[in-house]
């Protein structure tokens, strides 16, 4: 009888096609690439035992990463996603493996055609970014922060973000400065920094200074949330939503000035013990109709006794409610308690 043994070590080898890496590999995610070859080598060893799971565990990756990366080479027509099974699901599903060349040769069922990128004029611009030394400095600081070297596919989207959306270099440094350090972003940094990128787009921030500008805009902004809260007598730890609103509306739709919105609500609220915003919503109102919204229109609004034709704004009463002690009257004299306290001693004497 003749048997033969099997080494300890695998020293076999997989093969991919080479269409597969020319046409496929460079033009895909990373994490896409290596949940193919996974399957693809667990696939030809005949290994049943692995699952999605089990990639995403061995890869280091979410499982809904891997899901995603069937679903894209499904896409491509290089493999089929099968559900035939009551123990299947969103998640569990068979992945069945074509033969590129095949399907280059199939009549009646041609490969989807792949888009392949000018890589010549993408190289070349990439190298004639890289001669400028503030671009080059950026990539450096970008590196630094993400503790790695950037593919030349990640350095040409970071300079798309410089193309499209007219930033400065600093602001996108930036940009990766929030997503490395500030917030410790994990997977898909890049679609991250673009979000962030977008909202300074949109909001016309383009520069550091505008930056800024907009940061201490929003200090203040957040300060002047906290006085009309306190004044208002409502916690500031957390700003409810009808005050931003409201607030907001003031500073942004009325274009009142912050001096000007403090002042009347400091003194609006001074004039009532329940205060509220419809009741600030009317003093702002009242004082509109007597001119304009300044501090000086806004004092002789307060300071007019009569307040005519305005009930909004309602003065303090001058009476002063008395109390029941201040209002008690002693129902015997001094002389008659002088009396009692020497009957009452003479009592203790005997």
């Amino acid at each position: 009888m003749f048997k033969l043994s099997r080494p300890k070590i695998d020293f076999g080898q997989t093969a991919i096609e080479n269409i597969f890496i020319n046409d496929f590999m460079t033009l895909a995610n990373g994490d896409y690439v290596k949940v193919y070859l996974l399957g693809y080598y667990l696939a030809c060893t005949g290994n049943s035992s692995f699952s999605n799971e089990t990639i995403a565990k061995q890869l280091g990756i979410d499982i809904n990463e891997v899901v995603a990366a069937w679903h894209y080479w499904q896409k491509q027509g290089i493999v089929s996603c099968i559900v035939n099974n009551v123990n299947h699901s969103e998640h569990q599903f068979d992945v069945s493996f074509h033969s590129i060349r095949e399907k280059y040769v199939e009549n009646g069922n041609p490969l989807p055609l792949v888009k392949k990128p000018k890589t010549a004029a993408t190289s070349s611009k990439l190298l004639a970014a890289l001669s400028n030394p503030h671009v080059k400095k950026m990539f450096e600081d970008i590196e630094f922060y993400a503790r790695r070297m950037l593919t030349p596919q990640e350095k040409s989207r970071v300079l798309t973000f410089l193309e499209n959306y007219h930033m400065d270099i600093d602001l996108v440094v930036m940009a990766f400065y929030i997503t490395y350090e500030e917030r410790a972003i994990a997977r898909n940094q890049l679609n991250y920094i673009e979000g962030i990128i977008k909202n300074w787009y949109n909001s016309s921030i383009f520069s550091m200074t505008a930056l800024r500008d907009s940061e201490r805009d929003e200090i203040k902004h957040y300060q002047l949330f906290r006085e009309v809260c306190r004044a208002l007598g409502i916690n500031q730890r957390q700003i409810p939503t009808e005050v931003q609103k409201t607030v907001s509306d003031w500073r942004d739709a009325q274009n009142y000035d912050e001096d000007y919105i403090l002042y009347v609500v400091k003194q609006a609220t001074r004039r009532t013990n329940n205060p509220n915003l419809n009741y600030l919503n009317g003093n702002f109102e009242a004082i509109a109709k007597t001119g304009k919204p300044t501090i000086e229109t806004a004092k002789q609004f307060f300071e007019n006794k009569n307040f005519k034709g305005d009930k909004t704004a309602v003065r303090p009463s001058s009476k002063v409610k008395r109390t029941k002690f201040q209002n008690y009257t002693p129902k015997r004299k001094p002389a008659d308690l002088d009396a009692v306290i020497k009957k009452k001693a003479n009592r203790q004497n005997r």
